[in-house]
């Protein structure tokens, strides 16, 4: 994300008072249903002497289309695009949800429920792909309807309908097209999407040296996506190169391509205040035991990666500290040496008392210096001396050690793995919004704009580690009926996330 996603103050639930949002959408279809059956019931009293009369036309009474019931239903759903006015809450600590408890949304006195370990709800789309440790991608089986094609550049576009020369689809931009049957393949159904979030004009998140965080983004889903295909695995991109590409259209892409799993890889932005553990954060699909259970798993896989690297890079600063101060200690040696060789010259009256440089006559503390020693020209010391003259000992070399800077993340407060929800029971981010049933994530692996972290994000020994833990999760995911850790209560304020992701304003990439 471009910006970051930070929870505030506490606040209730808008709507019925002690009502979760779901709850709210399931009373308003339930007393649409009810009128529209009362409606119906009432008419049938009627319906013999209007075929009587040959007034009754099938499937209608009184005017009213019975059809109509499904549609009127789904109206409720709120499947809109806007971005509601939610009301605020803080998000529970991880340590106050362990253990897969519940936790009580703030304000409210409602649980919410934080996906305890149980059985796997294998109802979801694509849940038949899940495989075993023995094979954790089983074969795919083509369905017979070609719902995507991959053109010869890497674009994957949904099809809407085709014929024997072209394929009408939806691109990138959300625009409706036809290709030439010639210049795209048919690809589908996959075990995995991976997404890379951002690109082309929307760069996300920028670090202070700027990087960008849609390049980091495709590095890693480019990475996981080879390790991926060498363990059996059939996977399918959003995006595989630098250009521009919707939110709705990446998740069409993963209806399209009926996979059992969706991920969207992001890294954060923003200042929040920082701590000694990483700020992750994994946003699951509202409603999707599966989606919870890989957010789990992605924050278990993740958590030590990020750990070992924060340990060896503090390590890395003590250590150059520790050189540092060994070095001072070899300066201040010297100077000292110089310093009790000048002041017996000075005894001696070879030397003016005006030359006698000490860090005692000006105040300068002793250490936490980094300079060269200075080197200083003294007068012999001759049989009239008075008081001997000691030799200097030889200057130490010039510090040539890289300086190393201390470590830190940020946003650690706001960790964890969690569905962010607006009122009407759809999930607040567009990209989980509009990827229909398919099980999603996304998952926001550090905060770029942190200078200790974006150096993190430069070394490519590390991007391939971020990349082998996101394997790793999805490889128990297939595999395993394990749920992770770091879940925290689920989320339902409204906060600024940053602009893109719609049409406006999107560049279509080039096609064929």
């Amino acid at each position: 994300m471009s910006r970051v996603v930070n929870s505030t103050a506490a606040g209730g639930l808008p709507g019925g008072a002690g009502q979760s949002p779901i709850q709210q959408r399931a009373q308003r279809r339930g007393r649409l249903l009810l009128a529209a059956v009362a409606a119906a019931t009432i008419a049938l009293g009627t319906t013999a002497v209007l075929a009587l009369t040959g007034q009754l036309q099938p499937g209608r009474l009184w005017g009213f289309d019975l059809t109509e019931i499904p549609s009127i239903l789904a109206a409720t759903d709120g499947n809109d695009d806007s971005t509601d006015n939610l009301t605020s809450r803080s998000v529970v600590p991880l340590e106050e949800v362990a253990n897969g408890e519940g936790a009580t949304v703030p304000g409210t006195g409602l649980s919410t429920p934080v996906p305890p370990p149980g059985n796997l709800n294998s109802a979801s789309r694509g849940s038949t792909l899940l495989g075993s440790p023995d094979q954790p991608f089983p074969p795919v089986v083509p369905s017979g309807q070609v719902r995507a094609v991959e053109t010869g550049n890497g674009l994957v576009l949904p099809v809407i309908s085709g014929d024997d020369a072209s394929w009408r689809v939806h691109t990138a931009c959300e625009q409706i097209i036809t290709i030439s049957r010639t210049d795209a393949v048919p690809i589908g159904p996959a075990h995995v999407v991976l997404d890379a979030g951002h690109g082309g004009t929307e760069p996300g998140a920028v670090g202070p040296s700027g990087l960008t965080e849609k390049e980091i983004n495709l590095d890693v889903v480019l990475r996981a996506k080879a390790k991926l295909e060498r363990l059996g695995a059939k996977v399918v991109l959003t995006r595989a190169g630098d250009h521009n590409i919707t939110t709705k259209s990446r998740g069409r892409i993963a209806e399209a391509v009926e996979p059992a799993l969706f991920v969207s890889v992001h890294h954060n932005g923003g200042a929040p205040a920082g701590g000694d553990v990483p700020g992750t954060m994994a946003f699951t699909k509202a409603g999707s035991d599966l989606s919870a259970r890989f957010g789990g798993l992605f924050y278990q896989a993740l958590e030590p990666v990020l750990n070992k690297a924060a340990a060896e890079r503090r390590a890395a600063y003590e250590a150059y500290v520790a050189e540092l101060e060994a070095y001072e200690a070899l300066v201040d040696a010297y100077d000292q040496s110089v310093a009790a060789r000048d002041e017996a010259l000075v005894t001696n009256g070879q030397l003016p008392s005006t030359t006698i440089p000490s860090s005692r006559d000006t105040g300068t503390p002793p250490t936490a210096r980094q300079r060269q020693p200075k080197f200083t020209t003294t007068v012999p010391a001759n049989a009239s001396t008075t008081v001997p003259v000691p030799s200097t000992i030889a200057p130490p070399p010039p510090f040539t050690v890289k300086p190393v800077q201390p470590f830190s993340f940020a946003g650690s407060g706001n960790r964890g793995v969690r569905a962010w929800i607006r009122p009407d029971g759809l999930d607040y981010l567009s990209v989980l919004r509009n990827s229909g049933d398919v099980p999603t994530v996304l998952v926001e692996y550090l905060y770029l704009t942190n200078p200790a972290e974006e150096a993190l994000l430069m070394d490519p020994e590390f991007l391939d580690a971020q990349a082998e833990a996101l394997v790793t999760a999805i490889v128990d995911y297939f595999s395993t009926t394990k749920r992770g850790t770091g879940f925290v209560a689920d989320q339902y304020d409204d906060q600024p996330i940053g602009g893109g992701g719609t049409p406006d304003g999107c560049v279509e990439p080039q096609l064929p």
